[in-house]
């Protein structure tokens, strides 16, 4: 049942499915100035286009199909959440060997070996995880139309608030290190600090999940 869900999630967003493609040309353009964002960029880029089944939801009316189906609503949670999922390890993956190409050309250039790409793609996960626990539980309750707002728009600009404001934290005086130094700290300590990431990572997952599933199954339509 959650394959079917996953599928029929998938070929409801055939119309955005193109956009796919330009995640990678983002990525080299905005990872360009330091090559360390690549792979959380791409984390997020593949997040708000896994975010296509609820725009799709709205304007065809997929809930009144769906709950036609022999399928229970947390079913339909749970397909939802394993298609975003999937589309976010996706872009892991394409992310990283994306970042060790942009590295040739970036103006800021990272050599963090095996341990920094694994502590990336943790935060990356993580990353996923708390924009999931903002966006899935509004959409699920409001829809897409209602919920874009607060459930799409405003986790945008908060990831552009971080993204921005963390190059001028590290460029005042006496942070000028502090990328590296993190870096080497998670690098020599990779088990506790990528496992501690993991265990917060599925816990935040978990309660989005819980959340969704409430407010769907109290949802009229």
């Amino acid at each position: 049942m959650l394959a079917k869900m996953i599928a029929t999630d998938w070929r409801a967003m055939k119309v955005y499915q193109m956009r796919v493609l330009l995640i990678p040309f983002l990525a080299v353009v905005l990872g360009w100035s330091s090559s360390i964002a690549v792979i959380p960029l791409c984390a997020f880029a593949c997040f708000n286009f896994s975010l296509n089944p609820f725009a799709v939801e709205d304007k065809g009316a997929l809930n009144n199909l769906y709950l036609t189906m022999p399928m229970k609503r947390n079913s339909i949670v749970a397909g939802r959440y394993a298609l975003s999922l999937i589309i976010v390890l996706c872009g892991i993956v394409i992310g990283v060997p994306i970042m060790y190409f942009v590295n040739m050309i970036a103006m800021s250039k990272w050599y963090i070996g095996i341990n920094g790409y694994l502590l990336l793609i943790s935060l990356s996960l993580l990353l996923f995880a708390v924009f999931n626990i903002f966006t899935f539980p509004v959409l699920f309750k409001l829809g897409y139309a209602k919920g874009k707002i607060w459930g799409v728009f405003l986790p945008v600009v908060l990831f552009g608030l971080i993204f921005g404001a963390y190059p001028l934290i590290i460029s005042l005086t006496g942070n000028e290190g502090l990328t590296i130094e993190l870096i080497a700290y998670a690098s020599e300590n990779i088990l506790l600090v990528s496992g501690g990431i993991s265990v917060f990572t599925i816990a935040v997952l978990l309660l989005s999940y819980v959340l969704s599933t409430k407010v769907y199954a109290k949802r009229d339509f």
